[in-house]
């Protein structure tokens, strides 16, 4: 495999798209974690930039954030993206050029 821009870990979540695409699923939900203003900033710009949208920030200020933060481990901004949409977008960047 050629050396790629996007790397291992975006070539490991390409396949869980994909996994979640074969299994019926519509959806794909992640939290663009807060570790820092910068760092995080740029998580939720790159997110932004591949097909998610917003859906709330997580602050840890009502119990339905308990929630989150007990599923995603932490303090940050949900974001969504329509699986089928994502794949039609970036599909063709994970395909052979031979």
């Amino acid at each position: 495999m050629k050396r790629s821009i996007f790397g291992l870990g975006l070539f490991i979540g390409a396949v869980a798209v994909r996994h979640g695409f074969d299994c019926g699923c519509t959806r794909s939900e992640l939290l663009a974690i807060y570790d820092s203003n910068l760092y995080h900033s740029k998580l939720v710009r790159f997110y932004k930039r591949m097909g998610f949208e917003v859906v709330r920030e997580v602050d840890g200020s009502s119990m339905e954030d308990l929630a989150h933060m007990l599923v995603w481990g932490g303090k940050g901004t949900r974001m969504d993206a329509d699986i089928q949409q994502l794949l039609l977008r970036w599909g063709s960047r994970f395909k052979s050029q031979n």
